[in-house]
């Protein structure tokens, strides 16, 4: 991205992995459902790991990446929801994670296969995919952090779905496997459906007459294959890779733009309006409301609290200087601003 945005990506400090944000500490609220297992932190979601990027998976010899390697390799000997599209998750995998969202964050079954339980750490994390490089439990700009970081997934999602593409016509697959790992739409529907899960997939075994008809000539040499599409890619300028992405990415590239720009400006709303607040915790001096997401409750000062009334929808500029008149209290543009972030105010329409 960093062509691209001409700029650096301000750091998610809030969200981290080594002292995960999302476990309970000694003065949390006594509701531990919105908290996560530190079992399982975050990683109870299963990557669909591109060619390219198993590949460099496996061609990481830093010793530090050889607990990840080895998950992935494992992943690979199975031969579950392993094409030269990648590693995918299984068909039951995919059903409990949209049937079971409470699950998330707690259920040890869940579990990414990556997650290196001793150190409690990514073991592909070098190479993660665009979902789990750009998802935070918290973000500094609120919403706005959470409306840029989806813009820049959907971007290197299809960035990946590109790239991936490519390194199949660049190797030659024959036209047999790319009628098994692309389908008719029809058949493809049908197969989705969760109704049509046989005893292989409840099983998690593989098919072998639909492996070989995906791998073709290159089956039994999986690893090789994978580590050729790393080649390929590695190679790739963005430029090369934007030409790939064709008009579809260069859409989400201008959606990106918009919501990099709005992350990194200072602007306030020029007029905004409270909303209904959802207060999950007071105390005298402040409360922990909700605003745009559960998991990034923001704690405010409680005399901020008792003036948000004060913001109906006039100018910002009046409203604060209402607040500053009849109440003392000289609330800075920038907190304006990171209530609006937070979704605790409304920017009005003009």
């Amino acid at each position: 991205m960093e062509p691209l945005l001409k700029g650096p990506i301000p750091a998610e400090r809030a969200a981290t992995c080594d002292r995960c944000a999302m476990l309970p500490s000694g003065d949390a609220p006594v509701d531990r459902s919105e908290f996560f297992s530190a079992s399982t932190k975050c990683c109870t979601y299963l990557p669909e790991l591109a060619n390219f990027l198993v590949g460099r998976v496996l061609t990481d010899d830093d010793l530090e990446a050889a607990a990840g390697r080895a998950t992935v390799e494992a992943r690979i000997d199975k031969k579950v929801g392993v094409s030269p599209l990648g590693l995918h998750r299984t068909p039951v995998y995919s059903l409990m994670y949209r049937s079971s969202p409470a699950s998330f964050g707690r259920a040890v079954s869940m579990r990414c296969p990556h997650y290196v339980v001793d150190g409690g750490r990514c073991g592909v994390w070098r190479h993660r995919e665009s979902t789990c490089a750009t998802w935070f439990c918290k973000y500094g700009r609120g919403e706005t952090g959470r409306a840029f970081w989806q813009r820049l997934h959907d971007t290197l999602g299809a960035c990946e779905g590109a790239v991936r593409l490519h390194c199949l016509m660049e190797l030659g697959l024959d036209v047999r496997s790319l009628a098994a790992l692309h389908p008719t739409q029809a058949v493809a529907n049908a197969s989705a459906r969760p109704g049509n899960l046989g005893a292989p997939d409840l099983d998690g075994e593989f098919v072998p007459a639909a492996y070989r008809a995906a791998w073709g000539a290159w089956e039994g040499r999986e690893r090789e294959f994978f580590s050729s599409c790393a080649e390929i890619a590695n190679a790739l300028d963005w430029p090369e890779v934007l030409a790939l992405g064709g008009a579809r990415l260069e859409v989400l590239v201008a959606l990106l733009l918009d919501a990099y720009k709005k992350l990194v400006g200072d602007e306030v709303p020029a007029r905004v309006r409270r909303r209904r607040l959802n207060v999950v915790y007071a105390s005298p001096e402040s409360v922990q409301v909700v605003g745009y997401s559960p998991m990034d409750a923001l704690r405010v000062p409680k005399e901020l609290v008792d003036v948000l009334h004060c913001f109906d929808g006039r100018p910002t500029a009046a409203a604060l200087a209402g607040i500053s008149e009849v109440h003392g209290l000289d609330v800075e543009p920038g907190v304006v601003r990171k209530l609006v972030d937070f979704g605790i105010l409304s920017a009005e329409e003009d």
